[in-house]
């Protein structure tokens, strides 16, 4: 009989569990630029936890979420591009170092290493309020202003 509860236990928590991740979707502010993004796509795992949607990504590796002040870092096989040029398709390791996740505003800064020496690939500031961004790549003066807001997961 306790066989039967834990089950039907576990098959309420899946929904549960499918629906708490909320994507965040950030739309480019300037006419006609379609061209940039937030990159990688982000999320809430919950009120309190950044995610990088980077796990379908080829050979990848380590973690994808942080929470305030904390540290995430992966791999993956993937394309940078640096001032508009290509610097290959390679393994690639990815970090974001203290973050502000709160309540008022999401602030982090993707750094990218395919060795010893780590680069500043995108700094991004979202108000939580109003769903105001900027994103400011490396060479970036004044950056990009985005609209983002959650979205729900279909089914």
């Amino acid at each position: 009989m306790s066989l039967l509860k834990t089950i039907s236990a576990l098959t309420m928590l899946v929904p549960v569990i499918a629906f708490s991740a909320s994507p965040i979707v950030c739309e480019n502010q300037a006419q006609g630029n379609t061209g940039t993004s937030i990159w990688p796509s982000i999320y809430m795992q919950d009120t309190n936890t950044l995610c990088f949607d980077v796990k379908g990504w080829p050979e990848f590796s380590g973690t994808n979420c942080v929470k305030n002040g904390k540290t995430a870092k992966w791999t993956g096989l993937v394309i940078v591009w640096e001032d508009g040029e290509s610097q290959g398709r390679d393994s690639t390791n990815f970090r974001v170092v203290n973050p502000v996740v709160n309540d008022d505003q999401i602030q982090y800064r993707i750094e990218w290493s395919r060795g010893d020496e780590w680069r500043t690939m995108q700094n991004v500031v979202i108000n939580r309020l109003t769903g105001g961004a900027v994103s400011y790549f490396v060479t970036e003066h004044g950056g990009e202003s985005y609209q983002c807001r959650t979205t729900q997961k279909a089914i």
